[in-house]
């Protein structure tokens, strides 16, 4: 089994030229927002954000707004989004890349308070970019969402408190009048059931060939309830958690395939989850060294019964690789006894500045004792 990160930035971009499907002289309008993922690592990721354009081979570079301001990408969940563009006009066409050119004021702030400076390849010179794959007809207006998902994205090239710490981003675009959601409540299989309650990580995920891709991922409210929105409608996915609520440990667990359509863009999906006394940790180190401007992720797969139905592979976490010295290392907490598969991918950019993704092939692991080592190699 093999996951590719690289689909996470992708697959939602191909929904995009679903809306407004033709091309030709006149222009539109388009609004930009900039959204984030949850992540619990940090206290605050902030991001100075210069000025955000779009790219048609007919048009060339076009800036969409210069907002000139730092952004923390972490107060951008919920619900919550920024503003970087509002209702600014634009040659119809085709558009095939969009970028945000960032400032020199990056950052980190760590859990006990302290803040780092955060390095961002090409991010600061030609800027982060991302392909997208959508038509802007005359007279209609896009409402454009970017994805910055700061868990996936960030990494410790040196260990302590005067570490390096680099952005590496994975971002994705949503064009939302052609997205959907889904959304339910998480509980315990007790009877009557119990809510589950706050900051439960949820991710909507997709699964073909290449195996299962995470394209949002959201968190629970204090009753429990989550909603996986900005998801391109076409799509089927599958609601994964496996939640810690706390010091409760629960087994993962995934919903059954939700296809959502423009003639149905929402959906519910409620899960149920078993706790268990058996978990731990997993952790271990990644080879070989990585380019000064690379980074490394782990994903942790698990076949799950999604719905109740056959298994199937889903990731269940993530990690990102952090330097001690000079050797790479990730680890996971509280993680259920049983086995797994990890796959873990090297991020980095090509010529032109756009990020890539090379996977190894999976490794198996069983977990059935803590604390449980397994050493990787990268692609």
């Amino acid at each position: 089994m093999r996951v590719h990160l690289g689909h996470l930035a992708v697959a939602a971009v191909a929904a995009l030229a679903a809306a407004c499907g033709g091309t030709g002289s006149g222009s539109g309008t388009m609004s930009v927002h900039l959204v984030d993922g949850p992540t619990s690592a940090y206290a605050a990721v902030n991001i100075e954000v210069l000025t955000v354009s779009i790219h048609s081979e007919a048009s060339g570079w076009i800036t969409l707004g210069s907002p000139n301001k730092v952004i923390n990408l972490l107060a951008l969940t919920g619900g919550v989004d920024e503003t970087l563009a509002d209702g600014v006009g634009l040659p119809a066409g085709h558009y095939g890349q969009m970028r945000l050119l960032l400032g020199d004021k990056n950052s980190v702030v760590l859990l006990d308070g302290t803040e780092q400076a955060l390095k961002v390849p090409s991010g600061q010179q030609s800027g982060v970019k991302l392909n997208v794959n959508f038509d802007v007809a005359p007279n209609t207006t896009k409402d454009i969402f970017i994805d910055f998902d700061a868990h996936r994205s960030v990494f410790v090239h040196e260990a302590g408190k005067s570490g390096k710490y680099l952005l590496r981003p994975v971002v994705r675009a949503y064009d939302k009048v052609v997205t959907g959601a889904i959304q339910g409540t998480l509980s315990d299989n007790l009877v009557p059931p119990h809510a589950l309650g706050p900051d439960v990580t949820v991710t909507a995920q997709v699964v073909d060939s290449s195996g299962p891709a995470v394209v949002r991922t959201v968190r629970t409210n204090s009753s429990g309830a989550y909603t996986l929105d900005l998801l391109p409608v076409g799509g089927t996915y599958y609601v994964v958690a496996q939640p810690v609520v706390g010091s409760a440990v629960y087994l993962a667990g995934a919903s059954g395939a939700t296809t959502l359509t423009a003639a149905s863009p929402t959906a519910t999906q409620d899960l149920a989850f078993a706790q268990t006394a058996s978990f731990g940790t997993l952790s271990g180190t990644i080879v070989p060294p990585l380019g000064a401007e690379e980074a490394d992720v782990v994903s942790l797969l698990q076949d799950l019964p999604a719905g109740g139905g056959p298994l199937q592979s889903f990731v269940v976490d993530v990690a990102a690789g952090s330097f001690d010295g000079s050797i790479e290392s990730y680890a996971f907490a509280d993680l259920p006894f049983g086995s797994y598969d990890a796959v873990v991918t090297r991020q980095g950019e090509d010529a032109a500045g756009v990020a890539t993704f090379q996977s190894a092939a999976a490794v198996p692991v069983t977990l059935s004792s803590s604390p449980t080592s397994l050493d990787l190699t990268a692609p």
